[in-house]
């Protein structure tokens, strides 16, 4: 079987067992790898990678399909490392890892599989889902060895974009970690971007020495982007904005994620740097800790709102 016929197995494999007609739907993606893609009725659409369980691509119900997320130039879609954009996941580490572990941990460069799809009524429109599932591996017990199961769904409710990741501990034993969902968002101008909703806030300042950073407290309401950036907001409230320059935000309300992290690699990436940021919820600060048989569970809800 070649290598393009193993692709469209798993892809009428996917179509047969889980798919929903015009609603939730299989396809080969860039580099031909299975992706799932949410429609709603409202026109709104999002991509999903099994490859990472990354989020590639949020549309909104405008003319031409306005995209929310960002993709950068450089990414591959090969498996030979983590899809550069979108909303990657970072899970069991977020940041420097321990050997063999890469930096931010395995989850966003391995294979996850679908669990369950659906379109439920909310209550007069169906909103599309899918649920994908990571389990402990013979590769993932290689570098962490715990027995976990990771659950993530992605919804479209109307124009908003909605997650909801468990961890849950099926060993024997505690354990813990910490993790982020890395989002890239899409921006008119990095110079004319802002975020809102940070004030008063102890955070990390990462540039300079990311593992000795600088505690600082955060006195701007607005907070632009002026060169590189990297700080995590701890204890963070549950809604944060990014104006992305064109009249319009992106909100982020959340539950579960206890900090906040607003990134940005300036000239480091000189040629795309200008069009992304990433506002991230995490929970880092404090790891997460799961007992035996418990979970923990953490939520995010986007929406594109005029300013």
């Amino acid at each position: 079987m070649t290598r393009i016929e193993a692709v469209s197995s798993d892809i009428d494999q996917l179509r047969e067992k889980w798919e929903i007609p015009g609603l939730v739907t299989f396809a080969p993606g860039r580099g031909d790898l299975p992706c799932v893609k949410l429609q709603h009725s409202c026109g709104s659409t999002a991509e999903v990678y099994l490859y990472g369980a990354n989020v590639v691509s949020w549309k909104q119900p405008t003319p031409g399909g306005e995209e929310v997320l960002y993709v950068r130039p450089d990414a591959v879609f090969d498996k030979s490392k983590p899809i550069s954009g979108g909303i990657p996941h970072c899970f069991p580490v977020f940041g420097p890892a321990p050997a063999p572990m890469a930096q931010h941990g395995f989850a966003r460069q391995s294979d996850w599989t679908v669990s369950n799809t659906s379109a439920d009524q909310q209550p007069d429109e169906r909103d599309p889902e899918v649920e994908l599932v990571l389990t402990d591996n013979e590769y993932t017990r290689s570098m962490w060895p715990h027995a976990f199961k990771a659950v993530y769904a992605v919804t479209l409710h109307g124009e908003l974009l909605r997650t909801d990741l468990r961890i849950i501990n099926t060993g024997d034993k505690p354990f813990e970690f910490t993790a982020a969902l890395h989002t890239y968002i899409e921006v008119l101008d990095i110079n004319k971007a802002t975020v809102k909703g940070l004030k008063d806030l102890e955070y990390l300042d990462k540039v300079k020495d990311p593992k000795n950073p600088q505690k600082q407290k955060e006195d701007r309401e607005l907070i632009k982007f002026t060169g590189p950036t990297d700080s995590v907001y701890m204890k963070a409230r549950d809604y944060v904005e990014l104006d992305v320059g064109t009249g319009a935000a992106v909100s982020i309300s959340s539950s579960g994620w206890e900090d906040v992290v607003v990134w940005s690699p300036w000239e480091a990436m000189k040629e795309c740097y200008q069009k992304f940021a990433c506002v991230e919820n995490a929970k880092f600060n404090s790891p997460a800790v799961v007992q035996p048989g418990e979970s923990w569970r953490a939520q995010q809800e986007f929406a594109v709102i005029d300013l």
